[in-house]
């Protein structure tokens, strides 16, 4: 057999896997990352044929070899996510911090790829990890606004949906008085969320822009298109209260 020959030949491991079955590649995988320890790729596909128990040792066992390998960070924070849940953010953030200890760059668009990845594999506790540790990094404080804005309307965009909902959160949570941000995230919600979602955040975003006109009447009109008309009228009498010379309201 080639292997017993080449044994550090990677593309023939990979080769040999792809043909075989699961019970058989989870088998050569583990004899693979022994010969092959420095492939990363290996690593990954061991861990995700194993058990929990079993994959989180193969996890541990590969970043000991490849301390800067942000993929596996990631994959063990997806394994937490499917029932250690609240250990997929520490992870990421232990992930971060140690990637830079091995002086790393964190390089913030690269992980803004990772959170899109993972939206779309229905990883929700990982991306919302990636977005929450990394939004920040590599950002004046001056350019946070329009920068965190680009990065949600660039998924929105692609069709990474739930990514540019992890943006605007901490979006609006710092910049909470500013109207602008507020509506773009309404306008996800109104294009890709629920009734109920979208004016959850408006009532939000008017406790802090009280003069943003807008943002009232957006919340009253869903109101009144859920035939709920005494709520709608109830908003606008809490509009007019707060805008009195608005003849919008």
């Amino acid at each position: 057999m080639a292997l017993d020959e080449i044994p550090y030949l990677v593309r023939l491991w990979k080769a040999l896997v792809e043909i075989s079955s699961e019970e058989e590649a989870r088998i050569l995988l583990h004899r693979a990352v022994e010969c092959c320890p420095l492939d990363v790729e290996l690593w990954l596909a061991l861990g995700r044929l194993e058990t929990y128990g079993v994959a989180r040792s193969v996890l541990n066992k590969a970043r000991k070899k490849l301390p800067k390998e942000r993929a596996i960070w990631i994959a063990a924070a997806k394994l937490e996510a499917n029932g250690n849940t609240s250990m997929v953010g520490k992870i990421i953030e232990r992930g971060i911090r140690a990637l830079q200890g091995e002086e790393v760059v964190i390089d913030r668009d690269t992980w803004m790829k990772e959170a899109e990845v993972a939206d779309k594999a229905g990883s929700v506790l990982t991306w919302v990890a990636i977005i929450t540790n990394t939004i920040e990094i590599g950002v004046d404080e001056e350019d946070k606004k329009r920068t965190w804005v680009a990065d949600a309307e660039e998924c929105k965009k692609k069709g990474s949906i739930e990514t540019a909902r992890a943006i605007f959160y901490p979006a609006c949570t710092v910049f909470l008085t500013k109207k602008n941000i507020w509506l773009k995230a309404a306008q996800l919600e109104k294009s890709h969320g629920s009734r109920e979602s979208l004016i959850a955040l408006l009532r939000k975003a008017v406790t802090y822009c009280r003069q943003a006109e807008v943002l009232w009447l957006m919340g009253a009109k869903e109101k009144w298109l859920a035939g709920d008309v005494p709520v709608a009228r109830d908003i606008l009498q809490e509009a007019y209260a707060a805008i009195p010379n608005s003849e919008e309201i």
